[in-house]
């Protein structure tokens, strides 16, 4: 009998696949042909397929859970988190105004690539759903317990600047919410699968570096 966790895989993996494949079709047109694209947007271009690719195959081949949130609150949060920015992108135009344009690529830009970091970090660990399958306490996520959610963070800001709208506006802060929690839920798994995550929990900020006035919550998260 198929379990959730070979289930939930094979959902994400036709996802991502779905995914990567219609962010990799423009790249065709741009170097097949002469296009007025700037290099900026085209590097950016590539750096989201590459984290959607990179995405594909950490879960591929991720390891299997040690354990996983119950509920169906985690699972539709983690499902928002993933993909509000999408809706939102469809339901609003984009912002006609170049030096906006421009710097909102700048932030996907770095967010992505960022983002590519962290998930390469993350390695076989990485999962959408809260899910405790192996403890990363290393590298950026020895700065913040989710490095990986504030550079996505990043990647929405422009994204918010790139479609300007109060209804943007409006569905960007609800993504931001959607995160929390499921930084939220994440911590709580992994706090109950790993007894050395207090210790971890207490030595490493949430969200903010120590540097930038980042606090030590009891409580933590991957």
């Amino acid at each position: 009998m198929l379990n959730e966790d070979f289930l939930g895989r094979i959902a994400i993996v036709f996802v991502m696949t779905v995914m990567a494949t219609s962010g990799a079709l423009p790249l065709f047109h741009y170097f097949r042909q002469d296009t007025s694209t700037s290099s900026l947007a085209i590097v950016t271009q590539v750096a989201s397929t590459v984290f959607l690719l990179l995405m594909l195959v950490m879960t591929v081949t991720r390891l299997p859970p040690k354990g996983t949130a119950q509920g169906i609150e985690p699972r539709l949060t983690s499902i928002a988190g993933t993909f509000m920015i999408l809706l939102a992108l469809n339901l609003t135009p984009a912002l006609q105004n170049e030096g906006a344009q421009v710097v909102a690529l700048c932030l996907v830009f770095i967010g992505t690539a960022s983002s590519i970091f962290c998930l390469y970090w993350l390695g076989r660990s990485f999962s959408l759903m809260a899910t405790a399958r192996r403890l990363v306490t290393t590298g950026p996520y020895s700065v913040v317990r989710h490095p990986l959610y504030i550079c996505e963070a990043i990647f929405v800001l422009g994204m918010i600047l790139s479609h300007f709208s109060a209804l943007m506006v409006a569905l960007g802060a609800l993504q931001f919410l959607f995160q929390y929690r499921r930084a939220r839920n994440e911590e709580s798994i992994l706090q109950q699968t790993f007894p050395e995550y207090d210790d971890y929990a207490r030595r490493v900020p949430m969200l903010l570096p120590q540097f930038l006035g980042g606090t030590i919550p009891n409580s933590g998260g991957q």
